[in-house]
């Protein structure tokens, strides 16, 4: 199958890191960072790791992040490559299956109703009303390839969805599925990782208000280090004291003052 033919045609006149060879057909592997701006537009943008490139549909090209590679290169071995080779090449026959059966032929008979639709009313110098209905029909014809168009399109889709199964059971019994798992793992792994260094966490903004408090709450923490149990219970005392009873003395003066105001004005009559 033809994919990514522009990236294939990258690496003419370079040495690949590994070159396989079976049926008369080849698979180069190249690293990513052999190429400015592979790695930025396929794995910092979209995720891709590896990506399958050919311009005949016969020979491959696979360009592949370095570090990725070296962790599962299991997974990219000769034997598994061939199977998904194989599946491209069923791929490319579902896919030219479905365009020469449905899209051709209904793209023609599309272009042939619409033509129809602007020749036959003024061949036969149709009544207006007449033009209207005939308008009707062809656009209503239209609907219904567009419909069968997109069910073709499904059915294709289900098709090399199903292959694709079948190509990934063949890559686990070579394996077997443990190994496989256990490969399946460490790709998870070596792209969360990947990642995560590529984007490390920002730090917490600084916030001004909270300061004073963690730097109080520190002090007080230094405080009970460096003290004995009696001292503890002491501060403990004493904060109480700021905290809870606070209010008890602020009421207790606002009586003393309410008191002297009526001392004075008993005095003064």
């Amino acid at each position: 199958m033809k994919i990514n033919q522009k990236l294939y045609a990258i690496a003419e006149g370079t040495e690949p890191v590994v070159k396989q060879t079976f049926d008369d057909r080849f698979i180069e592997i190249y690293f990513m960072d052999q190429f400015e701006g592979l790695v930025e537009e396929y794995v910092h943008s979209k995720g891709q790791f590896a990506v399958w490139t050919s311009a005949d549909a016969v020979n491959y090209r696979l360009f592949i992040e370095r570090g990725y590679y070296n962790e599962v290169k299991e997974l990219y071995d000769q034997p598994v490559n061939k199977i998904w080779v194989e599946f491209w090449d069923r791929t490319d026959v579902l896919s030219k299956k479905f365009t020469r059966i449905f899209i051709y032929p209904m793209m023609l008979l599309a272009v042939v109703l619409c033509v129809l639709s602007f020749v036959l009313p003024r061949v036969f110098a149709w009544e207006q009303q007449t033009s209207n209905i005939f308008s009707y029909c062809i656009i209503g014809g239209l609907v219904l390839l567009f419909i069968v168009m997109m069910l073709c399109n499904s059915f294709t889709k289900k098709k090399i969805t199903q292959e694709n199964v079948k190509s990934r059971q063949l890559v686990i019994d070579i394996f077997g599925k443990e190994n496989f798992d256990q490969l399946l793992d460490k790709q998870k792994n070596y792209m969360d990782e990947y990642f995560k260094n590529l984007y490390p966490e920002e730090p917490e903004e600084f916030n001004s208000e909270e300061a004073p408090e963690e730097a109080k709450t520190e002090e007080v923490e230094a405080l009970e280090e460096t003290t004995d149990t009696n001292e503890e219970t002491v501060a403990e005392e004493v904060v109480e004291e700021k905290t809870e009873e606070a209010p008890v003395e602020k009421a207790a003066s606002e009586e003393k003052e309410v008191e002297k105001e009526t001392d004075d004005a008993t005095l003064e009559k």
